[in-house]
């Protein structure tokens, strides 16, 4: 039997949150009034303990705006070509969102509250799984709990080897981030990023086996739906092109796009595209937790205006002309910049908003550029034409492979503006970055494909409290990744 005692302290942590921040987010037996013989040997205290793990994901470790799903979007969106920090406003409060050194700083907010936050996911997890085998009941609720801790821990080490690491067709030789597989928490290397995928891979693989019938209450949870989702971005990221549409197609076809109409309406309304999703009482309203707390000016009358984050000029006046899902306005409190309306809250009541996580629109352009790269024109023009007349954009025609990719990249910037794909993107096809006052950015920058700024150093108390741990490259020392 594990020593409960030293295993126990980060599960717990996380599931009080769910009784001190959000006893809506599931009706379970509180944590509190639970022995540790009935949190590990049986369905409801593993069940409460998989719970703290989705909250700890949920709210980023209490770093929502740095370290939640919501929060690495933000941090992806503004590390493109066509959103930006609003310098006027905060300053060098965000210099972190920026590409200065605070970015990656191995001391520094983000570095650390996203290392932090995913780690702790991946205990609780690893806390759930060390057990699930061992406890009797029904043998469906087991693999569901099972599978939600496999989706979950991979979802995790999915976000670490891409922002602590360069994409894997690069660097798959390269150090990725611990393995860390049980809750005993040993130090541990750094496997390489080929290892962290194949475990990324195999965790996905058996949760999506795990998942076959479940039925989760809501969109809060992680069903088969979503591991395919998941699949499909390793996959696309990975370049296995089959295995990306493969998994693409899966939501594709399960999941309709939202109309135009939904599209424009804020982003705030769970609709039939949503794959994964928050709903929110009084209780979870954080303030950064809402792209529409991100991007607002005062144009939505939401709650909080953190009039953050900015539409470039150039992506409004160039990329964007014409396009019906180009949803801005002139800054109502800047002149010559832009503010969006894509993302709007339900005003002044509770619970304000709810917050999607993952959509299908994405998997409709995972699945076309997946099919181009293969060869396979009419299946990537015809699937690319389907998401293009949803939204009554322009239709691309081409037949030439080249060109018709290159409209499938430009189209993810139009569909997924300020959704968090940027940075990834990025990454994963070795572009270069370039920011101008010329197209309305608050500086000039260029940085240079396979940028070690793209990457965050490992915390620097990790590295000195592991001795096993190989620190990346500063950008100082190594501007570009080394072979």
């Amino acid at each position: 039997m594990k020593n409960l005692h030293s295993i126990l302290s980060f599960a717990f942590l996380g599931a009080t949150l769910l009784t001190s921040s959000c006893d809506k987010f599931l009706d379970q037996e509180p944590a509190s009034s639970l022995t540790n013989t009935t949190v590990v040997n049986d369905v409801t205290g593993l069940n409460i303990l998989l719970q703290g793990a989705y909250r700890l994901m949920r709210d980023g470790n209490n770093n929502v705006n740095i370290a939640s799903p919501l929060g690495i979007k933000l941090l992806s969106s503004v590390s493109g070509e066509d959103m930006m920090v609003n310098q006027e406003q905060v300053g060098n409060n965000w210099n972190f969102y920026t590409y200065n050194n605070q970015r990656y700083d191995a001391t520094g907010a983000v570095t650390v509250a996203i290392w932090t936050a995913m780690y702790k996911v991946i205990n609780n997890a690893n806390i759930v799984l060390g057990y699930v085998d061992d406890i009797p009941g029904n043998e469906n609720e087991i693999a569901a709990i099972k599978g939600q801790a496999l989706a979950l821990r991979s979802r995790c080490y999915f976000n670490l080897v891409r922002l602590y690491q360069h994409t894997y067709a690069l660097a798959k030789d390269k150090p990725g981030v611990p393995l860390q597989l049980t809750a005993e928490l040993e130090p541990q290397a750094r496997a390489s990023v080929a290892e962290v995928y194949t475990q990324i891979v195999g965790d996905l693989t058996q949760a999506s086996e795990l998942l076959e019938g479940y039925d989760r209450p809501n969109k809060n949870f992680y069903n088969k739906d979503v591991v395919d989702f998941l699949l499909a971005q390793v996959y696309l990221t990975m370049e296995d092109w089959d295995n990306a549409e493969l998994h693409a197609n899966a939501i594709r076809t399960s999941y309709p796009l939202m109309t135009m109409q939904q599209y424009a309406a804020g982003f705030s309304t769970d609709n039939n595209e949503w794959v994964l999703g928050y709903t929110q009482g009084p209780q979870d309203y954080w303030w950064y937790d809402s792209p529409a707390c991100w991007f607002d000016f005062g144009q939505n009358n939401a709650p909080w205006q953190a009039e953050q984050i900015l539409p470039s000029n150039h992506f409004v006046e160039e990329v964007m002309a014409g396009d019906p899902r180009l949803l801005v306005i002139p800054n109502p409190l800047y002149t010559g910049k832009y503010a969006a309306t894509k993302f709007l809250e339900l005003k002044d009541e509770p619970p304000y908003s709810e917050l999607y996580d993952l959509r299908a629109a994405e998997m409709y352009l995972v699945e076309a550029e997946a099919a181009a790269r293969q060869g396979d024109v009419a299946t990537a023009l015809q699937v690319l034409n389907t998401l293009q007349n949803q939204r009554g954009a322009t239709v691309t025609t081409t037949g030439s492979q080249s060109e018709l990719i290159a409209a499938i990249l430009t189209e993810r910037r139009k569909e997924m503006w300020g959704e968090g794909i940027e940075l990834f993107d990025i990454l994963r096809l070795q572009q270069p970055l370039s920011k101008s006052t010329a197209d309305g950015h608050y500086l000039n920058l260029t940085i240079p494909a396979n940028s070690s700024k793209h990457i965050m150093l490992i915390p620097e108390r990790e590295v000195v409290n592991n001795r096993l741990l190989v620190q990346n490259p500063h950008p100082d020392q190594a501007p570009v990744f080394v072979p």
